[in-house]
Formats: structure tokens, sequence, C-alpha cells
């Protein structure tokens, strides 16, 4: 279809619920009925297709317009791709080999697995050689800043005097004197420097040294930290794009993470006459695929430099002992029970290429003779591909659902008359609300959240967080548009990706979150794609607009290209489940404990000067101008009193699941020696630090509990 041409859009019917629903209806100001609803579709090198169609009037007792569905998240399917099946044969077995993939020590370089830095509640708790200096400020800055207690830098251990990062001699007024400030960021530790060179022995790589960088302590090295914060993956399937700037793309490609925005993508595919063929790959509801496949040969988190994926599937596939090597399994364990060996790892015989095989569709691996041009095998060209989708698969299960609120709120019956076969998170069971469920302030302190806070502004929906269901929901049943149009911070007009927003946690020039462009040269932004579009641009990425369901002006298009938008140090909006036990916080990881968090809102943010011209903005001439503020329209000072505050983090301690706290099924894992800091010794002379060592025990299904061990602990409660 090319520009000029229309498509139609068949018209979407409404569906109404039923029994008490807390977090549906609370949306930003928004008109309950529109007279109209306009459907934009923007397709990669497509015309911007409309229809009107009138909506019917929503049945009383209550009217509920949200998405998706309850306050609760039990009963919510987890949105997969459609075609996930066409590459995908047996989900369970995927469902395993994702677990071993992603606690598996032997797939980085140095010893890093998936779980190195999501290992506590999904997120990374840990406190030495965790500093980050501002690498993605504009430009770079590469020095290191002294903390509130000590010197900072490489292989520092942070203390609870060190957060927040950025002090005021009146917690209440932004503007006050800065008593402290640094631009570090509280990260995860990851690879040392080095080039990749060779496979040698079992389970060894070869890498170079690289001694110029920043990591080092007096001539030696330590290992790289990552430049933001790293979130949770525990709910990470509800989320439409992943990492805090959203370049994991909704659609895997089965090779990186940019979807449709890497043109030259390819898989590989045996063809009926037993050829091997090049093929596009293009799953949608993919973020958590196109997630996993990124810092496996990021040479800072996993990997040595130029290690490539195919050279990561032949070290698993054929040079290592086995999946899990040294790593003890529990026999009942909730997807590798079945698969663990009495001793440590797998059972002999069950192999990588064997769980491949079992999990994925022929054609994506069976070619016997098959050599590429650079002599890998079809299933070491295709590892990318596996290792994403079986990643995504695993994590598909880390579902946190029985919260203290789950019970609350109970489960909502919805009607799914006209509900079309691909709806996802469709609730048609019941359960009736536990007012008792929640202490009194805690309910307190959820109307707070969802009122005078305005927290449920940006975190709403059962996973609390507007970059996830509600956005899922828009490919569906046309809930929520990924682009919305509002009055922002200085009551001027702008365009964003709706689920992402700058909230002043620091200068907009120290990380241009969406704001900033992919490999490619496109804008990670679907909001600047959409004035791409309008310029008459072709852009890379499918997604929806509804005007209608814009705050300010709804029904009306977007037809100037130069338009403002308010993207420039917009991060993605964290879920807030198990928020208790993901420390510290914000994307810079400057904040230690709730406290801290709400105190940040309670002034209006961390934002310096007036708000007609604040640390939010930023010059991005001449490709999109200079935009004088960013800001939120919520982030605004509240007003809340002490014990209003105290109130609120009761209410969000009220989102953990005691499953998450205590690692029960289906949050156990294997045996996990992480790295953490390291001493001040080279024994072996070999130019790193010697490495700490942090032991996470390996739990099966009953959890923590069923070994005698504590439960989790919060972020701050760790610290010296």
């Amino acid at each position: 279809m090319n520009r000029d041409q229309q498509a139609s859009i068949p018209c979407v019917k409404r569906h109404t619920r039923s029994a008490m629903n807390f977090f549906t209806t609370f949306r930003r100001s928004r008109p309950h009925l529109f007279s109209a609803l306009v459907v934009a579709l923007v397709m990669a090198g497509a015309a911007v297709a409309q229809q009107v169609c009138p909506i019917p009037p929503v049945a009383p007792d209550p009217p509920i317009l949200g998405a998706p569905g309850t306050g609760s998240l039990q009963g919510v399917p987890v949105p997969l791709p459609q075609a996930l099946d066409t590459v995908v044969k047996n989900r369970p077995k995927a469902i395993a080999l994702g677990k071993a993939l992603f606690w598996d020590k032997q797939a980085g370089s140095d010893g890093q697995a998936c779980a190195s830095c999501h290992f506590h509640a999904g997120a990374d708790n840990r406190s030495k050689n965790q500093l980050n200096p501002a690498l993605r400020a504009v430009p770079p800055d590469a020095g290191f800043q002294p903390t509130r207690t000590g010197s900072g830098g490489p292989n520092y251990q942070l203390k609870a005097g060190d957060y927040p990062f950025h002090v005021l001699t009146d917690p209440l007024d932004r503007n006050s004197a800065i008593i402290f400030d640094s631009n570090d960021t509280t990260s995860s530790q990851g690879a040392f420097s080095g080039t990749f060179g060779q496979f040698f022995g079992l389970n060894n790589e070869a890498c170079s040294l690289e001694t110029q960088g920043i990591f080092h302590v007096n001539g030696k090295l330590t290992r790289k930290v990552e430049p933001r914060n790293t979130p949770t993956m525990i709910n990470a399937i509800f989320q439409f794009r992943s990492f805090w700037d959203g370049r994991a793309n909704n659609r895997f490609n089965g090779v990186n993470p940019f979807g449709r925005r890497d043109s030259n993508a390819r898989i590989l595919e045996r063809q009926g006459d037993g050829s091997i063929a090049p093929a596009v790959l293009d799953l949608e509801n993919a973020a958590l695929a196109s997630q996993a496949v990124g810092p496996t040969t990021n040479d800072t988190e996993m990997s040595c430099a130029n290690r490539q994926f195919k050279m990561v599937g032949r070290k698993l596939l054929t040079q290592i002992p086995r999946p899990l090597f040294g790593q003890k399994v529990e026999l009942d364990d909730s997807a590798l029970g079945p698969y663990a060996d009495v001793g440590h790892g797998l059972k002999p015989g069950v192999t990588y290429p064997a769980l491949i095989q079992e999990a994925f569709q022929d054609k994506y691996w069976l070619a016997p003779g098959y050599a590429s041009p650079d002599g890998y095998t079809l299933m070491e060209e295709n590892f990318s591909m596996f290792w994403g989708l079986a990643i995504m698969m695993y994590e598909s299960t880390l579902v946190s659902d029985q919260s203290p609120f789950d019970g609350f709120v109970g489960t909502v019956a919805v009607t799914t008359s006209g509900i079309g076969p691909n709806a996802v998170g469709i609730v048609n069971t019941a359960t009736q609300p536990n007012f008792g469920a929640l202490t009194p302030q805690q309910v307190n302190g959820m109307v707070l959240f969802m009122g005078k806070g305005k927290c449920v502004a940006c975190h709403k929906g059962p996973d609390f967080t507007g970059a996830g269901l509600n956005l899922q929901f828009t490919q569906k049943i046309n809930q929520e548009s990924v682009i919305e149009r509002m009055f922002m911070g200085d009551n001027g007009l702008a365009i964003y990706d709706n689920g992402f927003y700058n909230i002043g946690a620091a200068p907009t020039n120290q990380d241009l979150g969406v704001g900033a462009d992919d490999p490619f040269g496109h804008p990670l932004s679907f909001a600047r794609q959409l004035k791409q579009l309008v310029a008459g641009q072709i852009v890379p990425d499918p997604f929806l607009v509804n005007p209608c369901f814009f705050e300010a002006n709804p029904c009306v298009p977007v037809q100037d290209a130069t338009i403002r938008d308010a993207v420039d140090g917009a991060m993605k909006t964290p879920g807030l489940r198990n928020v208790e036990l993901t420390g510290p916080y914000m994307h810079n990881g400057s904040m230690a404990t709730l406290e801290e968090v709400v105190e940040f809102y309670n002034r209006g943010g961390n934002r310096r000067g007036p708000i007609s011209s604040d640390t939010t903005g930023f010059d991005h001439s001449p490709q999109w101008g200079n935009n004088p503020s960013n800001l939120d329209v919520d982030v605004q000072p509240l007003g809340l009193t002490a014990q209003e505050q105290a109130d609120l983090v009761a209410f969000m301690k009220s989102l953990t699941d005691e499953r998450v706290r205590c690692e029960k099924a289906p949050f156990d894992h294997p045996a996990l020696a992480n790295f953490n800091g390291h001493a001040d010794l080279d024994r072996n002379n070999d130019g790193k630090l010697d490495d700490l060592i942090l032991r996470l025990p390996s739990v099966g299904g009953g959890g923590r509990p069923a070994k005698g061990l504590a439960c989790l602990k919060a972020f701050h409660e760790t610290l010296p």
C-alpha cells in the first residue's frame, strides 16, 4: 500500500465488566465517552489508515473504559506471539531450555549469566563495584565522582549514607541549595575489558586484556559496570518494549533487539528441498526475546568484545561438559527438576542440542551436513533465535500475581461477547475481594496512590506501569495508543511515547532515554517516527495511533511534522510489583529506599530552574529542535504529609508477592556463584583483581523456607 492509499480498519466493540474494580478507570483527565474513534495504523512504508467508528454508551455500574481488566493480575494471560508455534514446537521444553540458559554461567565470557544481574526478585541488590560514571551523558562523562561518604569509583563499596545521590537543604524545595549531587549510576557489574580470541579446552575463552578503559584500580582491571540500573524481569513479559529506553523492540527478528529496524536481520531456514535459505522472522509481542539477545554479546554485560552469537552457540552446544555444569539444580525445581542431576547441573544426556531439538521446529536446526561459509551448523547460526525465544518463554512464567493487593481487589469477571480469538488479558472467572487483605494504612496509601499522589497516572493497570498491558491491549481492542498528546509540565502541548516519561530524576543531558537513536539512525521514539511519517518519510516500526484517546485535543490527528515532542530524557515506567525488593530505584539507581522515592515525588522531582526552562529540557538541534522542558505534567509538588508519605510506602509494600520474597515456584532457581566486587589482590598476575563471590544457594519449588533460609531483604537492608 502506498502513502496515498487508505485501508479500512474494522470497528471494535467495547466490553463491559462487572464486580469491584479499583484500577481501571483512572486516566489523566480523559473524557469517559467519545463521539468517534479514529484509529491510525502506522506501518513501515504504509499510509495512515483511518476509520471513524461510533462508540455505544458504556454499561453502568460501573462504567469501565480502562484496559486491561482488573486491578489484580490473577488470570491475565501473558501476551505471546500469535505465530509462536510456527517456531516453537514444545512450549514446556522451551521454558526448561530458557531457564537453563538464563542461569548458566558458562554462557558468558567471564562466568556471567543473565541471572548474574537478575537474581534478587529479578533485579540486582549488590553494592560493591556497582558504580558507572555518566557514560550515557551528552557528551559522555567518563569521570567517577566521590560519594557522600567515600571516594567512589571502581570496586567501591556503597553504603547507606551514600544515598540518595541528590541531597538538598530543604527536601521540599527542589530549587533549594544542593548539599550533594553525583551523576554516577548504581548498576550491575559485568565482564572484564577484553577482545575475544578463541575457545580452548572445556568452557574456556581466550580474551586479550584492554587496559586503557576506566574500570581499573591501581592498574588492575575490575569488571565493567552497566550505565543504567538493572530492572526486574519478573512481570516483564507484559511490557510492550523493553530496556529503559525501549530499544528492545516489540517485534523479534531472531538476531538482535531491534526488530524491523535492522532491515538486514535474517535467520536461516531449511526449505522443502533441503536447501538452507535466509528468512525474515517478525514475531510481535516478543519484546523479551528482543531484550534477551542484547546482553549476551555486549562487551560490558556478558561478553568479550567481538564475540558473536554463533560463537556462543558453538560453545554451549559443543564445548561445555553439560548445561549448568558446577551449579546445583534442585530435584523439585519447577522447570528443571525432571532434568536435574543429583550432583550438579543437568543429567548426562540432557544437552543444549537435545533441548533445542525438543523445543523448536526441525527446519531451524535439522540440516545434516550443512555448514555455513564460515563453518557453522544451522543450529549454531540460529542460536540467537533459540536463546531469545527460550528465555522469553521462561520469563513468561515469572508472573507475580499473589500479593495482598491482589487479594484485596479480587478478580473481575468480564463478558467476552464480541472479543476476538487473539484478545489477551481477558478474565472470565471471579473471586470476591478480601477487604481484610490490606491494613488500614495500606488502604489509605492506595487512595493516595490513585488520587493526591498521582502515582496511578503512570503506574496504571494490574502490572502497575503504563508501558505494559495497556499498550498490549492497544493491539487488540484499541485501549490506548503507543503515542500520547497532552499538556506538559510547563502547560505546553506535546506528543510523547506512552509509558515513557521524563520525571526529572536527573538532568536530561545525562541520559536521553527514548530520545536517543538506534544504531541504524532511527529514533527510538514512536512519537518522533510519527513526525517523520507526517513529513513523508518511511519509518521502520508498525504501531497504532488512536487520536481519540489523546489527553489533549482528542480525535484531532497529528498533522504537523514540527509538533513539539517530549521524549528526551524519558524512561520506561517500571512496574511496581515487588518494588519493596527491587532497589535501588530510578533508571540511575540513585535512591536506596521507597521513602526517598516518595520524598522525591513530593517535592516535584529533582529538576532545577523555572518550569518554563528547567533541567528536563534539551537542545536536540538541528534534528528535533530545542525543547526547554520535557517534564511530565504530574511531577509537581504534592503536599503530602509525613503520614501520607508513610502510607504510600506501606501500600507499595502490599504489592509484594511472598513467593517472590521467598523464591518459591516459579521463582525458584539453580545455584549461582555470583561476582560481588573484588579483593585488593591479583594472586595469579593476570592483570585483573580477584573476584569476590556471592553464593546464591539453589532452591526448589518450596523456596528458601524449605531449605531453612531467610527470605529476601530490601536493598537498603543489605547496605553497610
